[in-house]
């Protein structure tokens, strides 16, 4: 085998190296289970499609965010949002403390922490489905004191239906579906070496 074949077949294999890493990232190991993995908001492969019917909105703030951090990608950011809601949303159902404690703001997880501790002092249990997504979007992007805070407003259908111990529906439980709007603030450092994001503040709006 000649010189050329060699090189050519050494540029091949540090190419497709070089892809792998780009993919996986440098964690090394078996990865965590779903439920308990950090949700990577802003750091989704480039292989992601999104949808391109979505816009995402100009705005100051955006923009001084995207000039702070210049890995972060709103559109990549708003699909693993919308992941980080769906996987919250159940967490908080199903008292499962580990996801939520790897997903939210020390703050809002002693609020979450309070209410489940209450539901399950009573013996309650409750089963919320998220039916359908209507919407999803950013509203509002800052800095302050070098913390990046993105709200993303989620307007959805929620079943949630109340159970007993033995995880039963309650007689005369209604399971119909309830329009929500919630608008949540998720944080994180600029530059931080972490590329997670935290949930750090909830607000109805509906």
């Amino acid at each position: 085998m000649d010189l050329i074949v060699l090189l050519v077949i050494a540029a091949v294999a540090l190419f497709v190296l070089a892809r792998l890493y780009t993919v996986l990232g440098r964690d090394v190991g078996a990865p965590p289970p779903p439920a308990a993995r950090k949700v990577e908001l802003a750091t989704e492969s480039a292989s992601v499609i999104h949808d391109p019917a979505q816009k995402i909105p100009e705005f100051p703030g955006l923009k001084a965010l995207q000039a702070a951090d210049r890995n972060f990608d709103p559109a990549s950011f708003l699909s693993g949002a919308k992941a980080a809601y769906e996987m919250i949303v159940t967490a908080f159902a199903q008292g499962d403390r580990e996801t939520l404690r790897r997903l939210l703001e020390d703050s809002v997880y002693e609020a979450y922490d309070e209410v489940i501790k209450e539901r399950e002092s009573a013996g309650r249990k409750i089963q919320v489905d998220i039916v359908r997504m209507h919407e999803s979007k950013i509203i509002e992007a800052e800095i302050d004191d070098k913390t990046a805070l993105v709200t993303v407003q989620f307007h959805t259908d929620l079943s949630q239906v109340e159970k007993d111990e033995d995880g039963q529906v309650k007689d005369g439980e209604e399971t119909g579906l309830s329009e929500t709007i919630e608008q949540w603030v998720f944080s994180r450092k600029i530059n931080s070496a972490d590329p997670n994001w935290l949930l750090s503040g909830v607000s109805a709006i509906a």
